[in-house]
């Protein structure tokens, strides 16, 4: 399904048919052919792939790449400026001189599904600007307003390679990797609210420590800690929204056995204590 936008404006011909708008609130899953861009202006939202959940707050931009299946859980209203660009129209890219390599890595799923990029980091701006100046080109369509799309898009594209937060790999290799880490994260899921440390993650699934932490890094960018204390936050604020369990039950439950410390990475990760995040 083609995701819905509010306050669309229409597509311009450029090759990559850009259309851009404003997220609605979304809690189902969704994929789509073409590819997606979302700057969060306002609010926070949890963006849930295959490759696990992620917290996105304002500032953030994230990357989707076509049919990639994913969930936006939107709890406190986000306001989410969103660019979709479809590679299905190969004669217009090709006039515009797009590597096809790159296109059908995007196309046929052989690269990055997901890549946020937060405000701290040096290509967020330039990124930013990029989509700000194209869907502003889009919206009030000045004279020859697609050259200046045509170059945004691109400059975008750049900067997510060049950055490595997309990267095309081989196909075959790829299906390997993440059956690996599917084994990896069906463990994790299982035991995390239980004390577990990589080597015993390691031990239980075959995998080396050393193989553990590369997959981690290289295809959710995160490590092994990041992923665990992630899954132990979204849990703790799922029961702090659903339960009205004490605080120091809920940290246990979550997987944590020290109150000061489940407090700090809460506040860390969400921005709020968890007492105020219930209020919220």
């Amino acid at each position: 399904m083609s995701i819905e936008l509010l306050n669309a404006t229409s597509a311009s011909n450029s090759a990559f048919r850009v259309v851009c708008g404003t997220m609605p609130h979304i809690d189902k899953s969704l994929s789509h052919h073409e590819a997606l861009f979302g700057h969060i202006k306002s609010g926070m939202v949890t963006l849930e792939t295959a490759d696990g959940a992620t917290q996105l707050k304002k500032d953030d931009i994230y990357f989707i790449s076509p049919n990639t299946r994913y969930k936006l859980i939107n709890k406190s209203e986000a306001d989410i400026d969103v660019i979709t660009i479809n590679f299905t129209n190969p004669a217009a890219v090709t006039q515009d001189y797009l590597s096809q390599s790159i296109i059908r890595a995007l196309i046929n799923g052989n690269c990055t599904g997901y890549a946020k990029i937060s405000s701290t980091e040096p290509p967020h701006n330039r990124i930013l600007h990029c989509i700000t100046t194209a869907k502003k080109a889009e919206s009030e369509k000045p004279d020859f307003f697609q050259l200046l799309v045509y170059g945004k898009m691109y400059e975008v594209f750049y900067e997510l390679f060049a950055n490595k937060y997309v990267r095309i790999v081989d196909a075959e290799s790829k299906s390997k990797k993440y059956r690996a880490l599917q084994r990896v994260t069906n463990y994790i899921d299982e035991h995390y609210i239980d004390g577990m440390s990589l080597d015993e993650v390691a031990s239980a699934t075959g995998i080396s420590r050393y193989y553990v932490s590369h997959l981690f890094k290289e295809l959710m960018d995160t490590t092994f800690v990041g992923y665990v204390n992630d899954l132990r936050l979204n849990r703790a604020a799922m029961l702090l929204m659903t339960s009205d369990s004490p605080i120091i039950e809920i940290a246990a439950l979550s997987g944590f056995n020290n109150l000061s410390n489940f407090n700090r990475a809460f506040k860390l990760h969400f921005g709020k204590t968890p007492s105020a995040y219930r209020k919220s």
